[in-house]
């Protein structure tokens, strides 16, 4: 009992950083020291990454396994000696698992349309090709 509540609340912790991830990070604040202390380059291409995350099909695909796996723990009651909603209980903690992996991708896609929202009001087109920045081995030459 005490392993199903831990696991519930881990899984609670998991939805609430997905959640808290795509609602309010990066302050505007942490942007410009971001970009302040790593450059444009290391921002932009962070976003890009983001981007790229929120295109992935993957947590969605690890979600549909995961139900797959709860509906046939639930077919398979019988078979643990324990009633249908017993086991419910028991997957409660996965049912969390797999809201957040469907959360995820639109979380990331949050943060990256924030952080492009930053860049337009500095003034950059955050669709544009990136400049090549120069780089120490310029600079050597």
């Amino acid at each position: 009992m005490a392993s199903g509540l831990l696991a519930a609340l881990v899984a609670t912790f998991a939805v609430g950083f997905v959640e808290g991830l795509g609602r309010l990070y990066p302050a505007r604040a942490t942007w410009l020291r971001l970009r302040r202390s790593r450059g444009r380059g290391s921002v932009r291409a962070m976003r890009e990454r983001f981007e790229h995350g929120a295109s992935r099909k993957s947590p969605r695909w690890i979600a549909v396994v995961l139900v797959l796996l709860v509906v046939a723990w639930i077919a398979a009651s019988s078979l643990l000696d324990k009633r249908w909603y017993e086991v419910l209980l028991d997957v409660f903690p996965y049912v969390l698992v797999i809201l957040a992996l469907l959360r995820t991708p639109s979380a990331m896609h949050a943060v990256a349309e924030r952080m492009k929202d930053y860049e337009r009001e500095a003034g950059e087109d955050p669709d544009a090709k990136p400049d090549e920045e120069i780089g120490p081995t310029e600079l050597a030459l």
